[in-house]
């Protein structure tokens, strides 16, 4: 699915050089485009802790020649077992050593700063100009070009803000400031190397293999995740919130909070909590996705955080942005030089519907696992559905970003350019 132009004169700008914009970056490189890649951060730093990506974006991730370094620090985990609050197993999910054989690609889970930094050395094999340390200031949005510090412009041909949920490009797009969402919620984060739990008997045994556990709860839920042979581990706990603070604000968790949280639930999860480092209460802000991502010249777009964050229940935030990359970057293809208005808008097209969707799985599955329990007695009191795994995510792993591209440009491009002849725009 390499469509490589006559030419590589044709400039495409990214700014947010982030896990969706550096997927954006290789896959317009890819097809031949000449990317520039922009970051604020001088240096990144393999900070942070797990994530996952489903088969959706695995697939895209082999054709792209990355599959293989991820792998390698991935965790080995076969299966996810599923909680109640006290420990009962309610579930063995088998996805995760079966995810070959049902969706064609394995599943991906480790730490999200060791991800990064293969994303990035990818983008610098695929010849884009990483430049980090460098703020935009301002985007023109006619030409389009950015603006640095320095004064300095630089021109592209089509410019795409992938600069996360505090989005600069945000604003460019819709002229407006947007404001976020409090979401009611709050996630107790932490990951730390897993020596400190060696000899402790509640714990070590989860370190034996890789594994993943999910605790549910009324109004909380839970995982523990060990990768690289139980060598780190890592946990989160998503919890109401009432803080009215800034978006995306994260402060150094208390963690005699966490544990009246937890009070009498299973010793294992307890003991995690006692003693796991580096813990921060990352306030979880939300936004409905937007319904316009693309400038009114047509020549500007915003994708991954920046069209609309996920909450964690979603499992699919830095799939859906990888998708969004190799969506944006097949369409400007597709469409040539000249024609980036075309593209954008089709990249619209094909996405907004499935991004919309994807997004609304993480409420919808946060309201499930938190209503299944009478909040006095503690007592499970609905039946939980789960024949098809505890995901309903699991949905989106048989989608292919860039199939859907070859499948749909030319119904969607066609119906872009009826709008844009209509509104007398050039196509």
């Amino acid at each position: 699915m390499i469509t490589r132009l006559p030419s590589a004169d044709f400039h495409v700008v990214i700014v947010g050089a982030g896990l969706g914009g550096a997927a954006c970056a290789i896959a317009c490189a890819r097809q031949g485009l000449r990317v520039t890649l922009f970051d604020a951060v001088p240096k990144f730093f393999p900070l942070g802790d797990s994530v996952g990506f489903g088969s959706n974006t695995t697939k895209l991730f082999k054709r792209w020649g990355m599959y293989d370094d991820m792998w390698a620090i991935s965790s080995r985990a076969e299966e996810s077992v599923m909680r109640n609050w006290d420990g009962a197993v309610i579930t063995v999910d088998s996805t995760l050593g079966q995810a070959e054989e049902r969706y064609g690609h394995k599943a991906l889970i480790g730490h999200r700063g060791q991800y990064h930094e293969i994303f990035i050395n990818h983008c610098r094999k695929n010849g884009v100009d990483v430049r980090m340390g460098v703020k935009i200031e301002k985007y023109d949005v006619a030409k389009p070009s950015v603006f640095l510090p320095t004064g300095e412009e630089i021109l592209a041909d089509a410019v795409i803000a992938a600069d996360g949920v505090k989005s600069h490009g945000r604003t460019q797009v819709l002229g407006i400031e947007d404001a976020p969402i409090h979401s009611g919620y709050a996630v107790w984060r932490a990951y730390s190397d897993s020596a400190i739990f060696k000899d402790d008997p509640l714990v070590s045994p989860l370190l034996d293999k890789d594994t993943t556990q999910l605790w549910i709860g009324p109004d909380l839920h839970g995982f523990v995740t060990t990768i690289r042979d139980g060598t780190g581990i890592n946990a989160v706990l998503t919890h109401k919130d009432v803080a009215d603070i800034s978006e995306g604000w994260n402060l150094p968790a208390e963690r005699q909070d966490i544990l009246d949280a937890v009070k009498g639930w299973d010793p294992v999860f307890v003991r995690v909590w006692e003693k796991i480092q580096n813990i921060i209460d990352w306030k979880l802000v939300y936004r409905p996705c937007l319904d316009q991502w693309v400038n009114s010249t047509g020549l500007v777009a915003i994708m991954g955080d920046a069209r609309g964050p996920f909450l964690p229940t979603s499992t699919q935030g830095a799939s859906q942005a990888v998708e969004d990359g190799a969506t944006v970057a097949l369409c400007l293809a597709r469409a040539g030089k000249g024609n980036v208005p075309l593209a954008l808008r089709t990249y619209f097209e094909l996405r907004y519907e499935h991004v919309k969707g994807a997004q609304a799985i993480g409420i919808s599955q946060r309201t499930k696992w938190h209503s299944l329990h009478n909040k006095t007695s503690m007592k499970m009191e609905k039946e939980l559905d789960t024949s098809k795994g505890i995901l309903d995510s699991y949905s989106l792993w048989t989608h292919d970003a860039e199939k859907a591209v070859e499948d749909g440009w030319n119904e969607a491009s066609a119906k872009v350019r009826r709008e844009m002849q209509g509104s007398n725009q050039t196509v």
